[in-house]
Order: structure tokens, then C-alpha cells, then sequence
């Protein structure tokens, strides 16, 4: 008798053991997809803010920043594909996707292009603004080679101006020996 309350004790022990161990499995295994949703997140605005923060000021007129309300092209220091330090060829566009915008992030030219689709949704009007060294934000820049400084800050806001990314340029925002910024003649 002693037997089978020890074997009855013992099972409800088990049993006990192996709920717990399947009810903290399904607790990780909700905690780790809203983790790394939250990762990827993160990662995709490092890159974007560490791209920007890098675009090269112009050396020459076809070498210059250029933007619309939907993509802005140029070169930068940190590319998110290639070897950090190089300058390489970066466009980032908003893209209309079937469940909404989405931003895309292509780099180099030719045959060792690339791209990556971010996995972060945008809303509807998503588009690009500029700022420039008045303070104003505008919606294109640099488009018919009338300005080759590099703008403040980027960012992408929606239709009610709300802004879903931001990033500022820490170079110089003209090209070569141009020292227009230093001496205030900007």
C-alpha cells in the first residue's frame, strides 16, 4: 500500500514537473517573437540613422544627394551590405506593397547590387522630407542640380506629418575643400 501512494505522489509530481515545463515553453516562445520583432525593428533604424548620418557631400555634380517625396539616392560611409568605410552607391524608397508601404534599401550599381526589404510597415502617404540649413523642410531635394550641400536631416513622416524615422547628417555638408559652413557664407 505504501508502495502505491509513493508511486501515486510520484506521478502527480511528474505530471506537475512536465505542465510547468510546457507552460514556461510557450511563455518563451511568445516572449522571443515579440523580442525579435523588436530586434529587427532596432537593427532596420541603426541602419537607416547610421546611413544617413554617413551621406557623402558632393565631390562631384553626378556624385550629389538627390531626393523625392519617395526615395532619396546617394552615397554613404556605412553601407548596410558592404564593407564600412567605402563609399558605395545607397537609394532608399518607399515602396507600395499589397499590405501597405514599406521601406527598401538598395546598395552598389551592376552586378553587385543589392537590396533589402524592411520588415517595418509604413502607413499610407509615407513620403521623404528635407531640411534645409533655414530650417525648413521641403519635399525634394537637390532634383534639377540647383542644390549640392547635403540636407540637415532626413526624415519620413505621413500624411498627418507624423514622423516615423528621422536622421541627421554628421559630415560636412559641402564636398571637397569647400569651407562655406566654417566661415558662416552658407
Amino acid at each position: 500500500m505504501e508502495l502505491l501512494v509513493a508511486m501515486v505522489i510520484g506521478s502527480l509530481v511528474i505530471t506537475l514537473v512536465v505542465r510547468g515545463l510546457g507552460l514556461s515553453l510557450n511563455l518563451y516562445d511568445r516572449v522571443a517573437a515579440a523580442t525579435s520583432t523588436m530586434d529587427v525593428r532596432f537593427r532596420e533604424s541603426l541602419w537607416w540613422s547610421d546611413s544617413i548620418a554617413s551621406l557623402v557631400p558632393c565631390t562631384d555634380v553626378s556624385r550629389c544627394v538627390v531626393g523625392s517625396p519617395t526615395s532619396v539616392e546617394g552615397y554613404t560611409f556605412a553601407p548596410i551590405m558592404s564593407e564600412p568605410g567605402k563609399r558605395t552607391h545607397i537609394i532608399w524608397r518607399l515602396v507600395s506593397m499589397a499590405d501597405g508601404i514599406q521601406l527598401r534599401y538598395e546598395e552598389g550599381r551592376g552586378d553587385g547590387a543589392g537590396e533589402v526589404t524592411m520588415a517595418r510597415q509604413l502607413p499610407a502617404g509615407a513620403r521623404f522630407s528635407y531640411l534645409d540649413p533655414d530650417g525648413s523642410w521641403r519635399s525634394e531635394w537637390n532634383r534639377n542640380g540647383d542644390n549640392i550641400r547635403l540636407p540637415d536631416a532626413l526624415r519620413i513622416e505621413d500624411g498627418d506629418g507624423i514622423v516615423w524615422a528621422y536622421g541627421a547628417s554628421e559630415q560636412r555638408p559641402y564636398g571637397r575643400e569647400d569651407y562655406r559652413d566654417m566661415l558662416g557664407l552658407e
